[in-house]
C-alpha cells in the first residue's frame, strides 16, 4: 500500500501497538487523541509470533477491536486501521512504523530486565525506531485516571509522555 493518496501528498500515519494490557490502553488512548490533533490515519497494532495459527490471528483481531470498544465506547472519531502481524513484536512495531510521525507503546515503569521504563520491546524501539517514541507507562496507578479525565485528558498518560527522538 502506498502512502501516497492522490493529490494530498504523503499520508499521515500515527502507530500504536496494542496488546490488550493497561498500559497498551493508555498508549492507544494517546495515539487516537494524537493522530486527532495530527490529522493523521490511526494504526493499530497487535504482534502474534511468526508461526502463530489462524486462529490466534482472529483472536488478535478481536483483541484490537475490544481494545478500540474499550477505549471508545462509541468509536473512534478517526479512519483506523486494525493490523495483525506476525513476527518478533519489537522488530515489527519498529518496521510498521517507519514513515510514520508517531510510535506509541506501553510500557511499565520497572520490569524484570532492569529497564526502568519496562522490558525489550520499549528498549528495542527507542534504539531502533526512526520517528518519535511516545510511552504510556504504568497505569496501575489509577488513582490519577479520574484526575487526568477532570483536567481533560483522555487517559491517565501524562499531557507528554516520555517522547523519544
Amino acid at each position: 500500500m502506498s502512502d501516497m493518496q492522490p493529490g494530498t501528498g504523503p499520508r499521515r500515519r500515527v502507530v500504536v501497538g496494542v496488546d490488550g494490557t493497561p498500559n497498551s490502553l493508555a498508549a492507544l488512548r494517546r495515539a487516537a487523541d494524537q493522530a486527532g490533533q495530527r490529522d493523521a490515519r490511526l494504526e493499530i497494532v497487535y504482534v502474534i509470533p511468526a508461526g502463530a495459527n489462524g486462529a490466534a490471528e482472529a483472536s488478535g483481531y478481536e483483541m484490537l477491536n475490544m481494545a478500540v470498544r474499550h477505549v471508545s465506547p462509541r468509536g473512534l472519531d478517526r479512519p483506523a486501521d486494525r493490523l495483525v502481524a506476525r513476527g518478533k513484536a519489537a522488530e515489527t512495531l519498529v518496521q510498521l512504523s517507519a514513515g510514520a510521525e508517531l510510535l506509541v507503546i506501553g510500557a511499565r515503569i520497572h520490569s524484570g530486565y532492569g529497564n526502568l521504563l519496562g522490558g525489550d520491546v520499549v528498549s528495542y524501539c527507542l534504539s531502533h525506531a526512526r520517528g518519535t517514541v511516545d510511552i504510556c507507562a504504568d497505569q496501575r496507578a489509577h488513582a490519577a485516571q479520574p484526575a487526568a479525565q477532570a483536567a481533560g485528558r483522555s487517559g491517565a498518560c501524562p499531557p507528554r509522555s516520555q517522547g523519544v527522538k
